[in-house]
């Protein structure tokens, strides 16, 4: 069996995690009605769970693992959706776009801080 380097197992592992979290995603949006409210809370979600995850680790000691690609950059990376985020900035009304890029970008922050905080403490 062939030797990987670390580099192609960090490769795997956000190839193995971006599929798993864009089947998260896709089914989040099965579940919920309407795609800006889905966009909305898998973005909000997973900014919580990106700070929630690289606390963790690197309390653990573990921020250079294989972990951070699989999960923060692959998982996470792929289930959060900037791109969607984006184009349905260009549709609807200028109060709901507005209201909706404030509201999103608000709310990640603040669900990333939250996450951030509950990574310290657990």
């Amino acid at each position: 069996m062939p030797v990987t380097s670390m580099r192609s197992r960090r490769r795997i592992a956000v190839l193995a995690g971006g599929g798993m979290g864009a089947g998260a995603r896709y089914g989040v949006a099965l579940l919920i009605p309407g795609p800006l409210f889905a966009t909305f809370i898998v973005n909000v979600v997973g900014a919580g769970l990106l700070g929630y995850t690289l606390a963790r680790l690197r309390l653990a000691g573990r921020s250079r693992s294989i972990t951070v690609p699989f999960l923060g950059v692959g998982f996470l990376g792929a289930f959060t959706t900037f791109s969607s985020f984006a184009v349905q900035l260009l549709h609807g009304p200028a109060l709901e776009i507005v209201a909706y890029a404030v509201g999103s970008l608000a709310g990640g922050i603040l669900a990333g801080a939250i996450g951030l905080s509950f990574g310290r403490r657990t």
